[in-house]
């Protein structure tokens, strides 16, 4: 078994994996409190309906599936499109984000 600091090779794009995680569990919980509230929807119809029978089945699968993609691309970082995978999925997160926080302060 590899020791952890041998398996992080590119410290930058760790960092970018670990904030896409953070991001995409607080899209999770704003998603879910604005559909409590009234205010939105679920934009993927396959996750909107897994949010209204069980929340807690919601944010365990998106976070598996986010989780599992990030480790993927991060496996295969030695080629460009993985890394582009990741920076772009920080910046839509980060778009998504800011969108959450507009809604919650305008309404």
């Amino acid at each position: 078994m590899e020791r952890i600091g041998q398996q992080i090779h590119d410290t930058r794009l760790f960092v970018y994996v670990l904030v896409c995680i953070a991001l995409s569990g607080y899209d999770a919980m704003a998603t879910m409190q604005h559909i409590s509230r009234g205010i939105a929807d679920e934009g993927n119809p396959l996750m909107g309906s897994l949010i209204h029978v069980n929340a807690v089945a919601f944010f365990l699968v998106k976070m598996s599936l986010t989780v599992f993609c990030l480790v993927l691309c991060y496996s295969y970082s030695h080629l460009r499109t993985a890394r582009v995978g990741i920076q772009l999925a920080v910046g839509v997160y980060s778009v998504l984000s800011i969108y959450h926080m507009l809604i919650a302060t305008l309404i």
